[in-house]
């Protein structure tokens, strides 16, 4: 297994704080910057930063790990957990993304899909290079239109069933 020092995940591995799932090759953290109530990263236990850079076997068991992941989310108390996290945020900016999600969850606290993805490079977004997967609950009426869901990264082309303004 590789160990990068200043890896903010290999950090979080090795102190083994806030891991809320692991198996033989992965671990999964609550998102301290959530987008919406219950997000997660699945992240390899390995140093890798590239989803391309998984072993057979870590690609064989990606899935199921998301699925043990996901079971987890639906048991937790999300109010609870942003409320420790506001007692012990990171930085400001974590307390205002838990703030949120507290005031989400009092809208609306039943999980109805799942946004899975990976921002692959820099371009895509990823800020830390060590791989995470993003396992984001969604909520009914949690975005005006979520028709396109993923493809909504590139402003005006996540609903593909209206013409595209030139």
């Amino acid at each position: 297994m590789t160990f990068k020092e200043k890896c903010t995940f290999c950090t979080i591995y090795k102190n083994k704080k806030e891991i809320i799932y692991h198996d033989m090759y992965f671990f999964a953290i609550f998102d301290k910057y959530p987008v919406s109530p219950g997000h997660v990263e699945v992240i390899p236990k390995r140093h890798i930063p590239s989803i391309f850079d998984l072993t057979q076997d870590e690609w064989n068991m990606l899935f199921q790990t998301i699925s043990h992941v996901i079971e987890i989310i639906k048991k937790t108390d999300l109010k609870r957990l942003y409320k420790k996290f506001i007692e012990c945020p990171l930085n400001n900016r974590s307390i205002q993304f838990c703030k949120k999600m507290i005031i989400n969850l009092e809208n609306n606290n039943i999980i109805q899909g799942y946004n899975i993805g990976v921002n692959e490079g820099y371009v895509a977004g990823r800020t830390i290079d060590h791989l995470h997967i993003h396992i984001i609950p969604r909520y009914e009426k949690d975005v005006h239109d979520p028709i396109g869901g993923i493809r909504n990264v590139i402003p005006g082309m996540g609903n593909y069933r209206k013409p595209v303004s030139s």
